[in-house]
């Protein structure tokens, strides 16, 4: 089978990426030939040729990848939504590729920094076009559905809020900024030896994948341009109309990463027979562990993942004020966001809480050893997260919000807890529930569920694809039904 799959660099290590590398590794290694096609916009993967252009690379894994570069599409095109539906350079390379390869299947993992057209184009040239949907990129901008203010959103019922949300920039000035920061990391990557005068080229990685854009985006709508939001709004208008089409038209299957992310998408026109729950696979499962050792004394709270406020760590720092039981202290794991974490050591001072800091993937089996219970408080609605798989690998038991992907792998009261999303006092309650109870963590290790690995996934794809095909080849067109 040729497979082409879409998704992020498949040299970033994190998010998506560390599922589409290894699936790729894995399928690669099973004999079928694979192809691997992004972006370079979220690298600022731009120079002074100005137009989109391929780059392959046929040395950097066993498979061949082709990188955009030069791409029209920001990772985030606030205030150009137009962009996210197609464009034209960009649709032109994406069917050279395309046509060059002549892929059996599509399966499009991440369109970050790409246009939703991808999928009308895989079908006009006779591929079968499934996805996977990791984040809410169709229906929403910041994929998250998280808004302005940092509230949890349901989606786009008011697209003149969403435009309001999002803010816009200058696309001119933006792309000529990503062209300074990639020309300044290829200046001291090829001259470390210049001297330091020359590092005066600078790059504000403004609009560079934030979750918020920068509040005076924001104060350009009011007063004499207020009236750009209502263009813009019409714009997001379209843009969810096209994304409805494309999973509804030119989408063989869409598979969703959890229960959450099929309803969420129903409820926005898409046709549920198109779409299928299909948890996914992390190479972690392969080497799942449950260490049964007796809980710690005090107790170690644990939290992993991104610090920033829409993974909710505020939630659980302002919960403990609320524990009943002080036997405890709390470790927090990983990457900050700047002002986040000053807030959060603020309100946690006189609390036994300790943040780590960044770590890397290899570091996760040390850090479960350290922790007794997992506490996962996202406001927003996460579809799969990965530090759920990441704690179970370890066999830590996890208390998590009620929310997105979590009650599809977290099971209330037989491998952990769920709380009502953002609710410090149901996450206290939680909490003392397991400190006054400490027993209760050796019956939740007992159900923590078996992982799906790599080659489990695999498996299932495989055969998900053969089937496909199969309709493909006696004459159903998804596009007509």
């Amino acid at each position: 089978m040729k497979i082409l799959f879409v998704g992020n660099d498949p040299g970033e290590i994190g998010g998506v990426s560390n599922y589409t590398r290894p699936l790729s590794i894995t399928m690669k290694n099973l004999g079928h030939e694979v192809y691997y096609l992004y972006s370079g916009a979220d690298q600022c993967r731009y120079n002074l040729l100005f137009k989109p252009y391929l780059k392959i690379y046929r040395n950097m894994f066993p498979f061949e990848c082709a990188e955009i570069i030069n791409s029209i599409n920001f990772p985030y095109n606030y205030g150009y939504p137009e962009l996210d539906i197609a464009s034209r350079g960009m649709d032109k390379e994406i069917t050279k590729y395309i046509v060059r390869i002549k892929p059996d299947i599509i399966h499009i993992h991440s369109r970050l920094g790409l246009p939703a057209s991808i999928n009308e184009i895989g079908q006009r040239y006779g591929a079968v076009v499934l996805n996977t949907i990791h984040v809410y990129g169709y229906i929403c901008q910041k994929r998250v559905m998280i808004d302005y203010d940092g509230n949890p959103c349901l989606g786009p019922d008011d697209l003149v809020k969403c435009a309001i949300c999002t803010g816009t920039f200058d696309y001119k000035k933006e792309r000529l900024n990503r062209m300074a920061i990639n020309l300044k990391k290829y200046i001291k990557e090829k001259y470390p030896s210049l001297p330091k005068k020359l590092e005066g080229i600078r790059g504000k990685k403004k609009n560079r994948g934030e979750l918020f854009p920068a509040k005076d985006n924001r104060m350009e709508f009011q007063g004499k341009r207020y009236k750009n939001v209502t263009s813009i709004a019409e714009g997001l208008k379209r843009r969810l109309a096209y994304s409805v089409d494309v999973l509804n038209r030119y989408s063989d299957c869409t598979i969703c990463v959890s229960s959450d992310v099929r309803n969420t998408l129903m409820r926005y026109g898409i046709e549920g027979h198109k779409l299928m729950v299909q948890h996914i696979g992390s190479t972690i499962a392969e080497k799942q562990t449950v260490n049964m050792r007796e809980p710690a004394d005090p107790l170690v709270i644990g939290n992993i993942g991104g610090v920033n406020y829409y993974k909710g760590t505020h939630v659980l720092i302002d919960a403990l004020a609320k524990v009943r039981n002080k036997n405890f202290v709390v470790k927090i794991f990983g990457k900050y966001q700047a002002e986040y974490i000053d807030s959060l050591r603020a309100r946690s001072k006189g609390f036994p809480v300790e943040f780590t800091g960044r770590y890397r993937p290899e570091d996760l089996p040390e850090i479960l050893r350290q922790i007794d219970i997992m506490v996962l408080p996202s406001i927003c609605n996460d579809t799969a997260p990965q530090t759920i798989f990441e704690s179970f690998s370890g066999g830590v038991p996890i208390i998590a919000s009620n929310i997105g992907g979590f009650p599809d792998f977290v099971r209330h009261g037989l491998n952990g807890f769920l709380f009502d999303p953002g609710n410090s006092d149901d996450l206290a309650n939680k909490i003392d529930l397991v400190l006054d109870a400490p027993g209760r963590i050796k019956d939740f290790r007992e159900n923590v569920p078996k992982l799906k690995t790599i080659p489990d996934d695999v498996k299932e794809l495989i055969e998900l694809y053969s089937s496909l095909l199969a309709l493909r080849h006696k004459g159903h067109n998804p596009a007509t039904g």
